[in-house]
């Protein structure tokens, strides 16, 4: 099963224990279920971590490249603002900047479904103690 077929099947369970009502038992299997998920989403996390601050360095050295060879193009030394526009507008700078952008995005999505499995293994934990007032 992929980690999204996976988030899919603990949403269900969600919306189904809110609508059809949850027994004690499920209640328990659930919060298990919930916290396996977790490491899970930990494993997930590490990969999209390292993936983000590996494009941040490539950001980096690209930008610093690009910075160098505008120096060494122009007859006389450009300014500061000229040089970060050469460099932002760069074609090879800008797709390196969107990659490293949606590996962000990507590792606070997870960050979130980290959060959500968190709270249902709490709830489900909590019903299945018999805490739950709903």
């Amino acid at each position: 099963m992929t980690f999204k077929e996976m988030c899919l099947q603990l949403e269900t369970a969600i919306v189904e224990s809110y609508t059809s009502g949850v027994s004690l038992e499920e209640a328990e299997r659930l919060a298990g279920r919930f916290l396996q998920a977790q490491i899970q989403v930990s494993e997930e996390l590490k990969s999209a971590d390292l993936d983000s601050r590996m494009r941040k360095s490539v950001v980096k050295a690209l930008k610093a490249l690009v910075y160098s060879a505008a120096c060494s193009k122009a007859d006389k030394k450009p300014t500061e603002t000229q040089l970060d526009h050469v460099v932002n507008t760069d074609g090879s700078v800008r797709e390196e900047q969107d990659a490293y952008d949606r590996a962000e995005v990507e590792r606070d999505n997870l960050e979130r479904y980290y959060s959500i499995f968190r709270e249902a293994h709490i709830h489900f934990r909590g019903v299945a103690k018999g805490t739950f007032g709903g």
